[in-house]
């Protein structure tokens, strides 16, 4: 990078100073400790830097969905291309060494009381909290001279363009800066927010912050939770490990089958009624066997995909045709080189034989001989659009079949990553995400297969390789043979409103032999999705795509509606054009990037530092050009 002009030190401004802000931060820092120069930076928050919405009082049994040792707020050279200052320690070690611990019910963390924390161990998001702002402070503390920091607890509430090339950020407070170059890192700027209006009392629509938005649902109500993914696990354990319940590890022998575990109710419990519109369960999170190898891909190589943008007009990529076949074929030979692996009790001699073999005759021959050699893949359609087969004759039949779905996930869970083919073929969609990402990047898809990608394959993605902790998993199935939760009729539903003299909620069946109806108090929409900026008048976010400063991806018409941005970030405006000192970085650009939303894990390539360092290096590269 360039060192800054010294006619006049460049103004920064950086909006919401969660993670993504952070990062952008910490990335400032290290270039400038590394190779000083004079810069400004103002960062602007009405919330206490650092954490962004990890919120400080969640009861503990709200747990992040990355094991603690995967969780850093400070950089080292394999995750970006930069300089790497500013060290510190991850969140497991920072956790290990103030002695906080892990008490028996596997959620509750304390200092000094408990066994100690562990490598793989989900520990509660409060203690995230309090890591990134002790993190924040650390960064802070370690800019050079030659950054002036200038805090401002408040919201901005528009960036217009200003004079002399510059920005103008106006803030609540009556504050206006003028700028160089504008990072907007908001994040989930509105999932947190208290609606606004409740047209139905008895209806979350919107399941943060938890527990509070549950209060309205009394003990012994019954319940009726819509979605089975991290955010219902969420909802469910606020309704029961959040209301005095607790699970008792007993032998796997006894009659709760293989969750391990039995419920003891707390006494102030609804009756919860769980359903999904696919009927089928999220596969939980495997445990991470020690000395686990990630193998770089065979058939997934972003070469693979350089030769095919080659082929398409504008570069653009076919998804179903291009992309999910090489997908399958890497999630195929995972499987195979696991199951290889197995029978040689040698699972890193197995994958460097692999590669041997794939680099000699080609990963297809590779796959035809293991085929013939170990018998059929039985993920194969893992990835397509499906439900769960039916019809099942009724409400009791259905729920075995799930929970016989889920005790048969959780067996492969346990036996985990490095030692299950099953879990391992999954995981290639975590392990090679950053190719993924490069499918999205510009320029990226077609517009049909920007929609399928973002639509059908991240909702699969989500649900095969994003779930709930193994726990959480066991949680269920003990859940269900305390009766305290059950299986709603089926999968899809019909859910029909209280309306006439109607009191409850009535779910109807689409999906069984004999129909049945099940009535609720109470329902909770347990999907998590941001808004779309163009429909949040009031936010920031809705005031510049108003104002027409940037587009979102909705123009396209598919259902990717992310903002529209460049892959260094600056927005692109509804004519194409793009903003050449408005940087946006987050969650909100899904769709013109692939899975913003998450924390920075160490020792391996973080594409939320990377997206950081590039939009830096892109802004004060551009200053050193100015006149």
């Amino acid at each position: 990078m360039t060192s800054a002009p010294t006619q006049r030190p460049p103004v920064l401004a950086v909006i919401g100073v969660g993670p993504r802000g952070l990062g952008v931060l910490e990335r400032l820092v290290s270039h400038c400790t590394e190779r000083p120069f004079p810069v400004t930076v103002h960062l602007i928050d009405p919330q206490p830097p650092g954490p962004g919405f990890h919120l400080a009082d969640q009861p503990d049994h709200l747990l992040l969905n990355t094991v603690c040792s995967q969780v850093t707020a400070f950089a080292d050279p394999r995750m970006v291309d930069g300089p790497t200052a500013t060290t510190g320690p991850g969140l497991y070690e920072w956790c290990r060494s103030r002695d906080l611990r892990l008490a028996a019910d596997g959620y509750t963390v304390r200092e000094g009381r408990g066994r100690e924390i562990e490598p793989n161990d989900y520990l509660p998001r409060r203690l995230l909290h309090t890591y990134l702002t002790w993190a924040t402070d650390r960064i802070r503390a370690a800019a050079p001279a030659c950054v002036r920091l200038v805090w401002h607890r408040s919201t901005a509430l528009d960036i217009r363009p200003g004079a002399a090339g510059r920005e103008s950020v106006l803030l609540a407070d009556g504050t206006a800066i003028d700028a160089d170059a504008v990072f907007v890192t908001v994040g989930h700027h509105s999932l947190y927010h208290p609606e606004r209006t409740m047209a139905e009392p008895r209806l979350v629509s919107r399941p943060y912050p938890l527990p509070d938005v549950l209060d309205g649902i009394a003990p012994g109500e019954r319940v009726a939770v819509l979605g089975m993914g991290l955010t219902a696990m969420d909802v469910i354990a606020s309704l029961t490990l959040g209301r005095g319940g607790r699970h008792e590890r007993i032998s796997t022998g006894s009659s709760t089958g293989s969750s391990g575990l039995r419920y003891i109710p707390g006494g102030r419990e609804p009756l919860i009624v769980l359903t999904n519109r696919t009927g089928l369960p999220s596969r939980s999170r495997p445990h991470l066997n020690p000395g686990r190898l990630r193998f770089v891909p065979l058939a997934l190589t972003e070469a693979a995909l350089d030769a095919r943008r080659a082929a398409r007009p504008g570069g653009r990529l076919d998804f179903a045709e291009d992309v999910l076949p090489l997908i399958e074929a890497e999630m195929e030979l995972a499987y195979y080189r696991t199951v290889a692996g197995g029978q040689l009790d040698d699972f890193a001699a197995a994958g460097a034989e692999f590669a041997r073999r794939a680099e000699r005759s080609g990963w297809r021959a590779v796959l035809k001989e293991c085929r013939e050699r170990y018998g059929p893949y039985p993920l194969r359609g893992v990835l397509g659009v499906r439900a769960a087969e039916g019809p099942w004759a009724d409400t009791q039949e259905y729920a075995r079949w799930f929970a016989g779905q889920v005790a048969d996930d959780l067996g492969e869970a346990r036996t985990g990553l490095g030692r299950s083919p099953l879990k391992e073929s999954l995981e290639v969609l975590r392990d090679h995400r950053d190719v993924l990402r490069a499918v999205v990047d510009p320029p990226g898809l077609d517009d049909a297969s920007l929609d399928l990608f973002f639509c059908t394959f991240t909702a699969t993605v989500n649900r095969l390789v994003i779930g709930p902790q193994l726990d959480r998993s066991a949680e269920l199935l003990s859940l269900l043979d305390a009766g305290v939760l059950r299986l709603g009729p089926g999968p899809r539903p019909k859910v029909l409103a209280p309306s006439g003299n109607a009191a409850s909620w009535r779910l109807e069946s689409t999906c069984l032999e004999r129909p049945e109806t099940v009535e609720v108090d109470h329902v909770v929409a347990a999907h998590v999705a941001e808004p779309p900026a163009d429909q949040l008048p009031g936010s920031l976010l809705g005031t510049l795509v108003a104002a027409g400063r940037v587009a979102t991806l909705a123009q396209r018409g598919g259902s990717a509606t992310g903002l529209h941005v460049t892959r260094d970030g600056r927005g692109i405006d509804p004519a194409g054009g793009v903003q050449p000192r408005l940087y946006f970085l987050g969650p909100h650009t899904e769709g013109s990037s692939y899975y913003n939303h998450y924390v920075p894990s160490p020792g391996a390539p973080s594409r939320a530092l990377r997206d950081a360092e590039l939009a830096l290096r892109t802004a004060l590269d551009q200053l050193t050009a100015r006149p």
